[in-house]
């Protein structure tokens, strides 16, 4: 057992690893790894990296970019490829998300956290204004959707189920009339002035999404599930939802319908109620655009597709041409001329450009294999915007002209001083899981990391621990991992376990409800497949799981102990689902958000004190400003500072 302490709790101030900056963030920590010299030398220069994402066209010809200036995330404007990036928002707590006004040359609303109240607040953002606050902060309030004539935006919201920073899994639909916000005396000392808010849907135990606004703002699309408060991955955005269209002035709901196919001779069948996990209006604003499971028994039945809907008929046809990959994101010209998708093949993305007018499926090759996070259109149809990230590249921006099919890139994000050609691309691995298919063994993926200068091993290893409960492990940046194996010589396995989202949805469903433990055994058969392979240290692996892999981790660490060395738990999203907490024994570092109003914080401290009194060495590291995720750059080189040194520590 490794000599850890079981001291109190106690409140430093960590410093960060921000160089000059000398930043510093108040943490709750105890008995973390002491420093590794090796960590201390070379992880700083791992996490100097910076990335963009798009948010948003200018009708100048520029656009809108979300990038880490400081210690936060900001809005910044980009008005020709590889300009200058001009900040344009100052929030102390960052930014999460934007879009812009249609109507204005450089408005925008922006949604920003509130760690104070653990919700987020709505601003619009005016050229030579101070900002003005839409909502008061004092719930979750979600993206803004601009209606396009301006004046209105819609967006989800818990303000009718969780109150103040509550955490209820319910989300409703609100609208609120943008144009009437100005910068105004507050109504209350220290509390802003801000719009009205009109409910448009919501309640009676929903979770609502909202998707488009119609091309005449009278109408809102909107999605909605039934809350699960015992499922890990309820809400997550691989759920196929039920389809509403709601009437903005009054509220009133109308539930789309789609044909069912007839399956003999007689009457047609009863139309049956439309389900879709992403939906748009068609540029024509008659049809829809949407994702869809498929049907029959067909090669895409398991997959999500690209469809189009005839309201008028209720006929859905197909659009995609993957039968075996799932589609991610689509984009539509506001012509109609373009159409534009990405599909998911093994974690990578695939784009595909529809030519609609000439009947053609496209392939722009000049892209840079990566993962892409959001597709948008300009105005006229002759551009193409997207994000794109790869293990060697963090997030930027590309732009696509589709006639020309020429790729023109709009950001270039900063490495920081580490080297691309010193940096990993994973493979994809494959190994036998517990059961059987067709009666022969169920073949599940990997992404291995693996070392190209250090010896030949044996390696130790780390299981990266991402997937299941709807989610997939895709092969980004991740300054963390490559700072493992080019300098502490580690092999990274990424699975992706039963529960995970990609790879159709009959896999998806295999770890849910009572099956979840499967998923656990899945990582077992990881154990097993590492053990016959030579270049790897059977003697010392470690899990490490963030998010629904926190979970993952901590259930491993009870049933595989005595094949794990010791595990990391971070940012865990529902710890009462964690069985068996008394059989683990083996040294764990948790990281938990304080402000995160779905995982408080006494579950996390609680969870620490059950595994210290059976035994087990706890490490505990917490921000008190951060909620699901550490955002603030401080924060998040805490984390990977005290996950480095654990990971260092434990592999003697």
């Amino acid at each position: 057992m490794l000599p850890f302490k079981h001291t109190p709790w106690i409140l430093v101030s960590f410093m960060t690893l921000s160089g000059s900056t000398l930043a510093q963030q108040t943490l709750m920590r105890a008995d973390l790894a002491p420093a590794d010299a090796r960590v201390e030398r070379a992880l700083p220069r791992y996490l100097q990296s910076r990335a963009a994402r798009f948010i948003g066209w200018l009708d100048d010809g520029g656009m809108l970019v979300a990038t880490r200036f400081g210690e936060t995330e900001q809005i910044h404007r980009v008005r020709a490829p590889l300009a200058a990036r001009e900040q344009q928002s100052f929030e102390p707590e960052g930014v999460l998300a934007a879009a812009v006004e249609p109507q204005h040359a450089a408005a925008f609303v922006y949604l920003s956290p509130r760690s104070a109240s653990g919700g987020t607040a709505l601003l619009l953002s005016q050229p030579g204004q101070p900002a003005v606050s839409l909502t008061d902060g004092r719930f979750r309030d979600g993206a803004a959707l601009w209606a396009h004539d301006g004046q209105r935006i819609a967006f989800s919201s818990n303000r009718s189920s969780g109150g103040t920073g509550g955490s209820g899994r319910e989300r409703e639909i609100d609208v609120l009339d943008a144009a009437a916000a100005a910068p105004a005396a507050p109504a209350a000392p220290g509390a802003p002035a801000v719009p009205a808010v009109r409910l448009i849907a919501g309640g009676n135990g929903y979770r609502w999404r909202l998707f488009d606004w119609s091309l005449d703002d009278q109408r809102l699309l909107l999605g909605r599930e039934r809350t699960a408060e015992s499922e890990p991955d309820a809400g997550r955005a691989t759920a196929e939802l039920e389809m509403f269209t709601a009437d903005v002035a009054s509220g009133a709901l109308t539930p789309l319908t789609v044909a069912r196919k007839a399956e003999g001779k007689g009457a047609p069948p009863a139309p049956m109620s439309l389900r879709s996990r992403l939906a748009r209006f068609a540029p024509d604003g008659r049809g829809l655009l949407l994702l869809r499971g498929g049907e029959g028994s067909g090669a895409g039945a398991d997959f999500w597709q690209l469809q189009a809907l005839d309201p008028a008929g209720g006929e859905a046809r197909v659009l995609s041409v993957e039968s075996t990959r799932d589609v991610d994101l689509f984009d539509a010209s506001a012509d109609g001329h373009y159409l534009a998708y990405t599909s998911n093949d093994g974690g990578l993305s695939h784009l595909t450009l529809i030519d609609q007018q000439r009947k053609l499926d496209l392939n722009p090759g000049a892209l840079p294999a990566g993962v892409i996070s959001s597709l948008k259109f300009d105005s006229t149809g002759q551009r193409l915007a997207l994000t794109l990230e790869s293990a060697r590249s963090p997030r930027d921006v590309y732009v696509l002209a589709p006639e020309t099919q020429q790729v023109t890139r709009w950001t270039e994000s900063e490495l920081g001083p580490i080297d691309a050609v010193n940096l990993i691309t994973p493979a994809l691995v494959r190994f036998p899981s517990w059961d059987r298919v067709d009666n022969q063994p169920r073949m599940l993926s990997a992404y291995a990391y693996r070392p190209t200068a250090a010896p030949a091993g044996p390696h130790p290893v780390l299981i990266l621990l991402r997937s299941g409960g709807g989610t997939q492990y895709r092969p980004g940046f991740e300054p963390l991992m490559q700072f493992l194996v080019n300098e502490l010589g580690f092999v990274v396995l990424a699975p992706n376990v039963r529960g995970a989202s990609g790879f159709g949805r009959s896999f998806s469903e295999l770890a849910g409800g009572e099956l979840r433990d499967d998923a656990t055994r899945d990582v077992g058969s990881l154990l097993v497949w590492i053990g016959l392979q030579h270049e790897l240290d059977f003697n010392h692996i470690l899990v490490m799981g963030e998010g629904y892999g926190s979970y993952l981790a901590l259930a491993c660490l009870a049933q595989y102990g005595d094949r794990l060395r010791g595990g990391i738990a971070a940012f865990p999203p529902h710890l009462g689902l964690v069985s068996n907490v008394a059989s683990i024994r083996r040294p764990i570092l948790l990281v938990h958000g304080r402000s995160d109003p779905d995982a408080p914080a006494y579950q996390a401290e609680q969870l620490a004190a059950r595994l210290r009194a059976s035994g087990a060495p706890v490490q505990y590291l917490a921000a008190s400003d951060e909620g699901a995720r550490f955002l603030r750059k401080s924060n998040r080189d805490a984390y990977y500072d005290a996950a480095a040194n654990f990971l260092a520590q434990l592999m003697h």
